[in-house]
């Protein structure tokens, strides 16, 4: 991963139009459910309370684990966690429909929601009892899917902030990346580019992720931890860039939003298509409520808080002149001048 210093981070943001829906969402509420399973030919309805919500509420929100309680095993044909409806309605009654949910393109058979969208027709007030309706694009199939560790959330409208940066796959990085229900691609090892960040504000993130050829490439979004020997685990979302996206996204152009939240660590990455297709560096925006935290591997975080700071400073000053095997960031057997250099150049990362 490349270091922060060299990603060229350009962040930005921009005050809320005067349309309903022309700003970023940002979470201001969360209410826990059972867990529960949807018929495919009837709908299930479910209700969660809130109270003490200040914000008006312009949107609404899920995680959940998703999982094929019946259905149709063989070949991955179905239910697919991209078939779920989700219809919300407010204590005052307002109606909003956030269809597919978990967004992109999303279709491996148990697989983590953590969307949510604009889904009112103008801002409401967030205290009382909601109501949920739970169906599926293919009503009459007769498959069952289940919802687990399920949450609800409300969202209320804030101003874009928007972070632009150029990832370049690094060819001395391989990995076979996930692919659709098949699950992991067979045109690797390819190259990849991850880019390690927390948040500082919840709610809805748009990814945006374009070549300028056109040519075909993917981006995958990890949560609390990316190991690219295990390309299938902690995936969160991603979005196609072949041309043949759910969302219709053209070729060359990867793009997905997710409900991100404060504490938990993410890994967006760029990835090449093939071993065949050549190496480009694609155009990377992303836009929230907030701007992403970078994460880079640190060996001055002396005190394990996730930040290169002042305390790091003391304890190495504390050890300066010693063999203290913790300071000593060279191991080189004394704490000394060369280890300040070290910890100075890091001075301020957050770390991954």
């Amino acid at each position: 991963m490349k270091p922060a210093c060299c990603l060229n981070l350009v962040v930005f943001a921009s005050l809320l139009g005067a349309g309903p829906a022309s700003g970023a969402l940002r979470l201001v509420g969360t209410a826990p459910d059972s867990d529960f399973n949807v018929p495919t030919t009837s709908p299930v309805a479910r209700m969660a309370m809130f109270s003490g919500i200040i914000d008006p509420v312009s949107g609404v929100g899920i995680t959940a684990r998703y999982t094929t309680v019946a259905g149709d095993f063989g070949g991955g044909v179905g239910p697919w966690s991209l078939d779920v409806t989700m219809d919300s309605e407010s204590p005052t009654g307002a109606m909003g429909n956030l269809f597919n949910p978990i967004s992109g393109d999303i279709t491996i058979a148990d697989y983590p929601f953590q969307d949510g969208a604009f889904v009112l027709p103008f801002p409401v007030s967030g205290d009382g009892t909601w109501l949920f309706s739970f169906g599926s694009t293919e009503p009459n199939a007769g498959w069952t899917y289940g919802l687990r560790d399920v949450s609800y959330h409300l969202l209320t409208l804030a101003d874009d902030v928007t972070t632009m940066y150029d990832a370049t796959p690094d060819a001395g990085q391989q990995w076979d990346r996930p692919y659709f229900i098949e699950g992991v691609s067979g045109q690797g090892p390819v190259a990849y580019h991850v880019l390690a960040f927390t948040v500082d504000t919840p709610g809805v993130y748009e990814f945006t992720s374009v070549l300028s050829s056109g040519n075909n490439h993917f981006t995958f979004l990890y949560r609390d931890g990316f190991d690219p020997q295990l390309p299938l685990q902690n995936l969160l979302d991603y979005g196609l860039g072949n041309g043949f996206a759910q969302n219709g996204d053209p070729s060359g152009t990867s793009s997905f939003d997710a409900l991100l939240k404060t504490g938990e660590t993410y890994y967006w990455v760029t990835s090449q298509w093939a071993f065949f297709s050549a190496i480009e560096t694609a155009h990377n925006t992303l836009v929230g409520p907030g701007a992403p935290v970078v994460l880079v591997p640190c060996s001055a975080d002396l005190n394990g808080d996730g930040v290169v700071d002042t305390a790091d400073l003391g304890v190495l000053l504390g050890a300066f002149g010693t063999n203290d095997a913790q300071a000593d960031l060279n191991d080189d057997g004394m704490v000394d001048t060369a280890d300040l250099g070290i910890l100075l150049g890091e001075f301020g990362s957050h770390c991954a």
